[in-house]
């Protein structure tokens, strides 16, 4: 095995919790949002936040092989991972980094994003040569970006700037309900406006771009040049209700997976409702899976129960420390130690969705899978 490999195998015996990923389900996320766009129109892959928590590595070099025109992340930490993994598309960097920050990135071929005079003045002429920068522009979401009354003379005076390349303009308005799509698309009318307005000034950058996941999953369509997806690439909704369905887009997660590594007999006590993890007990022993709060799994809400799959049967969750997952063991099970438990996933008929382990959490399939994704390891089976 290679030193990765050897690493991955020697973390996994350690501490056997993961996440096994679905490559052909990403591949396929993919290809329909390019049937959903059309021909031309470039697609740059959101991968933020861990690739929305399946892993930032696998993730990125599926999607390159798969000609992405361009991957997005916020995190300098995610880009390296992606040049250390040999991986050469474009990265654009989305508005995350101090002025200061503008050399590093151009030193590692990223694509910085301005957003306010000091991060375009400290972009400019990096490397002796016209800098390569997109221009946030906030049109509403109230986050990040030059706002729309001043983005119009923001992004003309950049473009008189011979140090600096305005390679590209976006935008960020995303929903989640019916009454958010209505003033998302009178927003997206108004940015719209703004790139014909500097277009008929002789300003016209390659790469311009509005759509994301929740214009996607309801069918809208542009003029501009890209898009940005990036629920839809995972299988994931950032809509509620019944405002689009997430088919045919596919879940990229797999399964969330870890080995017993302890297996408790309390035939002699304590009994079964008198405190601790035994307060939920119902047979005589209990099992230890390495998977807790530092590795983003969350005890159940009031009023809802977890559960985990081993050998197809629904075993209760009994507890949720800060390493470790306690669950109940029926008399009648064989288990042993190192036998594989299903926290998310499908184990024979019966399953798990990321969905219904949010639901007992209390939060999203996309929060809860992000959460995971920073403490667990990702199988690079791809």
């Amino acid at each position: 095995m290679t030193d990765k490999r050897v690493a991955a195998a020697e973390r996994l015996a350690a501490h056997p919790a993961w996440i096994e990923l679905d490559k052909a389900a990403l591949v396929a996320n993919l290809n329909e949002v390019r049937l959903r766009i059309g021909d031309g129109v470039q697609v740059i892959a959101s991968v933020k936040a861990n690739a929305y928590g399946h892993g930032i590595v696998p993730v990125a070099r599926a999607l390159a092989a798969s000609g992405v025109d361009m991957l997005a992340t916020g995190s300098f930490g995610e880009a390296m991972a992606i040049r250390d993994a040999g991986i050469t598309t474009p990265v654009l960097m989305l508005a995350g980094a101090l002025p200061s920050a503008m050399e590093t990135l151009g030193n590692h071929d990223l694509i910085p994003t301005v957003f306010n005079q000091e991060t375009a003045d400290s972009a400019a002429g990096l490397g002796g040569r016209p800098t390569a920068v997109f221009v946030k522009v906030d049109c509403g979401l109230g986050r990040v970006g030059v706002t729309l009354d001043q983005a119009f003379r923001f992004i003309a005076q950049l473009a008189a700037r011979p140090e600096i390349d305005v390679a590209g303009i976006y935008t960020h308005l995303s929903f989640k309900d019916a009454a958010s799509m209505v003033w998302a698309k009178e927003r997206l009318g108004l940015f719209y406006a703004l790139v014909r307005d500097l277009k008929a000034a002789g300003i016209d950058p390659p790469v311009t771009q509005a759509l994301a996941s929740s214009a996607l999953l309801i069918g809208w369509r542009d003029d501009l040049s890209a898009v940005c997806p990036g629920h839809v690439l995972y299988g994931l909704s950032p809509v509620v209700g019944d405002l689009a369905g997430i088919a045919p887009f596919r879940p990229v997660l797999r399964a969330i997976k870890a080995r017993v590594i302890h297996i408790g007999d309390h035939s002699a006590g304590p009994v079964p409702g008198s405190g601790g993890y035994h307060r939920l007990r119902q047979g005589r022993r209990t099992a230890v899976v390495p998977c807790g709060l530092n590795d983003g799994y969350r005890p159940a809400r009031p009023g809802q129960s977890a559960a985990v799959l081993c050998q197809s049967r629904r075993l209760a969750v009994l507890g949720v420390s800060l390493e470790h997952l306690t669950f109940d063991v029926p008399d009648d099970l064989e288990l042993s130690l190192g036998d594989t438990v299903v926290l998310a996933g499908s184990d024979g008929p019966e399953s798990i969705s990321l969905a219904e382990l949010a639901a007992w959490q209390g939060t999203t399939p996309a929060t809860a899978l992000v959460t995971l994704g920073a403490g667990l390891p990702v199988l690079d089976s791809y």
